[in-house]
C-alpha cells in the first residue's frame, strides 16, 4: 500500500486539529481533505525540518489539474488578503500543499462532483524552526552608550555646512 503523501509539523498539526474542532466544515469534501491530512505522518519534535517541505509561511510553487502553475505563500486564514500572493489554508490548494515536499502530488474530491490533483514543485522559502544557529544570527552587537562619543553635525537640506536655506528653494 502507497504511504499517503504529506508530513505534518506540530505546529501545522495543531492548526488543522483547532481548524476541526472550531470550524464548521465548509464542505464535505473539504472535510475528507481535512481528514486526511490529520492522519498524515508527524515529523518528530526534535528532528530537523526537510527543506523541501511545505508548511505554514512557507512560499512554494506547485501545479495543478487545471494547467496553472503558481507561487504562493501558504498562511493562515487571517492573515490573507485577496489578490495577494498568499494562499490560505482555509482553501482546497492551500490543505492540499500543505505537508507535500517537493515531487509530491495529492488527489482529492472537488464539490461540483470532479477530482482533482496538485503537485508541489518547489519550496522557495520555509520559516525558521527553532533558534537560529549561532551561524545565522545577525552579525551586530548592541552597545550601551555607544553614540554618546559620536559628534552629530545636523544638515540642513542643501547638505551639511551653511547653505542658502530654504530661500533658495
Amino acid at each position: 500500500m502507497k504511504r499517503e503523501p504529506g508530513m505534518l509539523v506540530a505546529r501545522d498539526a495543531y492548526v488543522l486539529e483547532k481548524m476541526a474542532r472550531d470550524r464548521p466544515p465548509l464542505t464535505q469534501e473539504w472535510k475528507a481533505l481535512l481528514d486526511r491530512k490529520l492522519v498524515a505522518a508527524r515529523l518528530p519534535a526534535q528532528s530537523a525540518v526537510p527543506s523541501d517541505l511545505a508548511m505554514i509561511d512557507a512560499r512554494v510553487t506547485f501545479h495543478c489539474a487545471s494547467g496553472l502553475t503558481d507561487t504562493r505563500t501558504l498562511c493562515l486564514p487571517g492573515t490573507y488578503v485577496p489578490g495577494g500572493a498568499f494562499l490560505p489554508i482555509t482553501t482546497f490548494y492551500g490543505l492540499a500543499l500543505l505537508g507535500l515536499r517537493e515531487g509530491e502530488m495529492i488527489a482529492f474530491a472537488r464539490p461540483e462532483g470532479r477530482r482533482d490533483w496538485l503537485a508541489l514543485e518547489r519550496v522557495h522559502f520555509q520559516p525558521l524552526m527553532g533558534e537560529a544557529a549561532p551561524a545565522q544570527r545577525p552579525a551586530f552587537r548592541l552597545v550601551a552608550g555607544g553614540f554618546e562619543q559620536r559628534n552629530f553635525v545636523p544638515a540642513n537640506e542643501n547638505g551639511p555646512g551653511e547653505g542658502p536655506g530654504p530661500s533658495a528653494a
